[in-house]
């Protein structure tokens, strides 16, 4: 729900979305947001002040059988009040679900006054232990620190937290970057550009994580120019043999090219100087650590299609597909979305009617609910291109007009320009055909 806020810091009143029914059946990715400390949290326009929003909040998870309701005891709210709170947040929560989804659980919610205690406990269900939530508690504190501080200050503050400085710490500060690429929030991005560029040269591992991205950046530009094979793959895993993590992370990158082609050069580099004299116990060393990589990947990628294909199987079972979607969200990946699709098209060759359809209704259901947690810009864009008609794109631009605005054709331009990019041809040309009636709109 939107709500407004006044900054504690610089007195700006603003508007911000925040949740106080937190149902991670219906929307997973609000777990994802409580774990990582973003869950109510808003951020000032104007100073750039995080600050953490104090209420009361219901947080369900169906497969945990977990609900609760947490009561900040900063709101000093009497024992009637509370339980005036309550009522109302279960009456919502339960009127959000079908009926037959409510359970007996739901009618006593367990009660929390601190909110680490709710963390605790949801982490509990993923097997995170209170010390881990210790370090991800000091991380937000750190990154708040550093969003505050001025000129050398930050340097200092960095040094001193180099251990609290991981790859969740970068990942919590690359969703900030993206969150703050809005032209209003000019100001918050450089400052957190910044941030970022003192890790990469002050920390150990932003220094680990910055040759990483200029090894893979000089990789990809050098096999988009020339194309990428097995010699150029194995160019740049030799130049980078001395950092294993970049060497995983090139072959990854590079995964199309590492094939038997890719160890019969390396081979062949070995025994060219084997015979010269040179020592080659460390290239050896390489070939065997990359061969274990090679099984490592593939049998994870055979586990990985495996558990594709047990979903899909499942929910072509299930009586509701639109429910059996919704109970896998977690497991949508692009991984299951190719299975689908394989599915899909073997099933139209061999004219299995039945089996179609059910895949057909797996696949739409997919959509909407992709369109359901989508910003209403991109979901409309996902209904656009599945159109098969101008006439079918006229009349949902016609029902969305209050969308239609210079955003929307900036983000088609862009979803164009990667379809370009990835040499998708028939999406390119669809959108260029919605990219015109946008621009159209927007002429008249």
């Amino acid at each position: 729900m939107q709500s407004q806020f006044t900054c504690p810091s610089c007195r700006n009143v603003f508007a911000e979305e925040v949740h106080q029914i937190v149902d991670v059946g219906l929307q997973p990715e609000l777990k994802e947001m409580l774990l990582s400390g973003y869950l109510n949290v808003v951020q000032c326009p104007n100073c750039s002040a995080i600050t953490r929003v104090e209420m009361p909040m219901l947080y369900h998870d169906p497969a945990h059988e977990l609900f609760m309701v947490y009561m900040p005891i900063e709101m000093k709210l009497s024992h009637t009040e509370q339980q005036e709170q309550i009522g109302l947040l279960v009456k919502q929560a339960m009127d959000r679900l079908p009926a037959e989804q409510r359970r007996g659980y739901m009618f006593q919610p367990l009660t929390l006054i601190s909110q680490q205690t709710l963390i605790e406990k949801v982490l509990a269900t993923e097997g995170v232990t209170p010390e881990m939530l210790s370090r991800q508690t000091s991380q937000m504190d750190l990154l708040r620190e550093l969003l505050s501080a001025e000129g050398q200050s930050a340097e200092v503050i960095i040094s001193e937290n180099d251990d609290l400085v991981d790859e969740t710490f970068f990942a919590i500060l690359r969703s900030l970057m993206e969150s703050a690429e809005n032209p209003d929030q000019e100001t918050e991005s450089l400052k957190l550009v910044n941030i970022q560029a003192k890790l990469y040269k002050l920390t150990t591992v932003g220094q680990r994580l910055e040759r990483q991205q200029l090894a893979l950046l000089g990789f990809n530009r050098e096999a988009k120019r020339e194309g990428l094979s097995q010699k150029l793959l194995l160019k740049h895993v030799l130049a980078n043999r001395e950092d294993g993590e970049v060497v995983r992370a090139l072959v990854v990158s590079g995964q199309q090219a590492f094939d038997y082609q890719f160890f019969l050069l390396l081979s062949e580099k070995i025994e060219k100087r084997e015979k010269a004299g040179v020592d080659v116990h460390e290239m050896v060393a390489l070939r065997e650590a990359l061969i274990e990589l090679q099984q490592r990947m593939e049998r994870q990628s055979r586990e990985a299609l495996a558990d594709a294909n047990a979903t899909l199987l499942d929910m072509i079972a299930a009586k509701d597909k639109t429910e059996a979607v919704q109970d896998n969200l977690d497991r949508l990946d692009d991984l299951f979305m190719m299975v689908l699709s394989a599915n899909l098209a073997q099933a139209k060759e061999a004219g299995d009617t039945q089996r179609l359809e059910s895949l057909q209704e797996i696949q739409e259901s997919i959509f909407m609910e992709a369109e359901r947690q989508a910003p209403p810009e991109i979901g409309l864009v996902n209904q656009l291109v599945r159109s098969e008609s101008e006439e079918q794109r006229i009349q949902l631009l016609d029902k969305n007009q209050a969308l239609i605005k210079p955003e929307l054709l900036q983000l088609t331009k862009r979803i164009e320009l990667q379809a370009q990019q990835e040499g998708n041809v028939k999406l390119q040309n669809r959108l260029v055909k919605i990219s015109s009636l946008i621009a159209s709109r927007l002429l008249n």
